[in-house]
């Protein structure tokens, strides 16, 4: 898995445990430091490649460095829920957390025990179904 990957997942798995009351204070500011340093990085290493290779290619360098590509999605826990990517199991693609909604509540026994359905529930509608 590559590097950056790798640390994002790491940060998200942390990020989770701390709004979950799993780390004290010092710990959940220590984190907080360690993402924004992460996020410059992650900024750092687009703004560069978007410099040397036109923003039309950009994708496809992010495909190459294994940042971005159809099964990988890289959530970096900002903006919009609705407009996160996830990876559907169902229809073995990335999709909008507010597609999964909708296709969780028309596929309720093929959706029932995955994970993104009740994550996305809690997000959106603020309690798991």
């Amino acid at each position: 898995m590559n590097q950056i990957v790798k640390m994002l997942t790491e940060s998200n798995a942390r990020m989770a445990k701390i709004t979950k009351g799993g780390y004290d204070r010092d710990q959940s500011e220590d984190a907080q430091r360690e993402l924004k340093l992460q996020l410059s990085l992650l900024n750092v290493i687009l703004r560069g490649l978007e410099i040397t290779t036109g923003q039309r290619s950009l994708k496809n360098q992010l495909k190459a460095m294994n940042i971005m590509d159809s099964s990988v999605a890289v959530d970096l826990g900002i903006g919009d829920p609705e407009l996160d990517k996830i990876k559907c199991p169902a229809k073995d693609d990335l999709i909008l957390r507010a597609d999964c909604l909708d296709y969780s509540g028309s596929h309720s026994e093929e959706c029932n025990g995955c994970e993104n359905r009740k994550e996305t529930q809690d997000l959106l509608l603020g309690t798991q179904v």
